[in-house]
């Protein structure tokens, strides 16, 4: 396997993708679209019984996503779903950058106000269950 074509592979391996085939100038690999939790919440809220394990079919059955590498000279062209790869590399690049910025500024100084949202989500969630489920 030529040395461009397998350290693109061997990025798209870190960011989840499964190698499905590979030749000497091609490959194929195959990973999952995210999963949408807003609609999935909706879902549950709007029909409490099947309506979570209906979207939850529906992603496994719809979500899979293919990616084609295949290296001309010394470039590797990409085509398939690579909306979702320039997704994961710039989500990738801001969690590097958060984590510098927990190395310089301490932990608590950088992660406080997530944490915050997401106590009052969790604090607003609970109350939403018990005013549905009373």
């Amino acid at each position: 396997m030529q040395l461009a074509l397998a350290k693109r592979i061997d990025q798209l391996v870190d960011y989840g993708w499964e190698p499905h085939t590979t030749t000497e100038t091609t490959a194929s690999l195959y990973g999952r679209r995210p999963f949408n939790w807003w609609v999935f919440l909706l879902v549950v809220i709007f029909f409490p019984i099947f309506g979570g394990i209906v979207y939850l079919l529906f992603w496994l059955l719809t979500s899979k996503a293919t990616v084609f590498l295949h290296q001309e000279g010394e470039e590797v062209v990409a085509s398939g779903d690579l909306w979702l790869v320039r997704l994961q590399e710039a989500q990738h690049q801001a969690l590097v950058a958060e984590q510098r910025q927990i190395k310089e500024r301490g932990f608590w100084a950088v992660m406080w106000p997530k944490l915050v949202v997401f106590l009052l989500l969790f604090v607003l969630w609970i109350v939403f269950l018990r005013w549905y489920l009373h």
